[in-house]
């Protein structure tokens, strides 16, 4: 199916198209919301046939039930924690779910996520770096997750690149994190060709 959200009427509703069909979204069928609370909504992702959807600090999800999607049941799954724009991780261009975890940028840090925010966060080790970004400028952050390398990159509010390795386990404890700072300010970061990681900004690509 096809999923389309935060529309120019409705900043709360998703638009689900048939199964097989991703050209035809019933206006009287296709329709699940997301309880209003004045934000929009900011992510959909899919993860073991349950779709999760997110605003900046609510995630809620749906199942598939066989019928039309407005029939599909709520669940609040966190009432605090949601994440931004880009904020769930990219792995390749197969969408965000990695093995049988997200992974999530939230207010509190970046975190594993397999139907609920799992504690510690992976980023408990930066604890306070993560907490000292400026909440306003959150929409600015992209994340992506690299398996050839075993690396997470995650551009920050303020330009800077954050970069994670988990060559020895995805675990909190022990995975290295590390700043990365340019001459210029990073704003967008893929992969390519599977193993290629590329960089931009205003003025130039790496």
């Amino acid at each position: 199916r096809l999923c389309l959200s935060t529309t120019f009427d409705d900043i709360s509703l998703v638009l689900v198209s048939a199964a097989g069909e991703p050209e035809a979204i019933s206006q009287a069928d296709g329709l699940i919301i997301v309880p209003p609370d004045g934000n929009p909504i900011t992510n959909a992702q899919e993860l073991r046939d349950i779709l999760y959807v997110t605003k900046r600090s609510r995630t809620v999800s749906f199942s598939d039930n066989g019928d039309e999607p407005s029939t599909w049941a709520l669940v609040i799954v966190d009432t605090s924690l949601g994440t931004c724009v880009h904020g769930i991780a990219s792995v390749l261009d197969s969408g965000g779910a990695g093995v049988d975890y997200l992974i999530i940028c939230t207010y509190q840090g970046i975190s594993l996520f397999n139907g609920r925010y799992i504690s510690p966060e992976l980023s408990w080790k930066i604890e306070q770096l993560w907490k000292d970004l400026d909440r306003n400028e959150f929409r600015k952050i992209q994340i992506i997750n690299a398996p050839v390398q075993k690396e997470i990159y995650t551009i920050m509010p303020d330009g800077r690149l954050l970069v994670a390795n988990y060559g020895l386990a995805m675990d909190p404890k022990k995975i290295r994190w590390a700043p990365w700072s340019f001459i210029m300010q990073v704003n967008t970061i893929a992969i390519w060709q599977i193993d290629e990681i590329i960089i931009g900004s205003d003025l130039v690509v790496l």
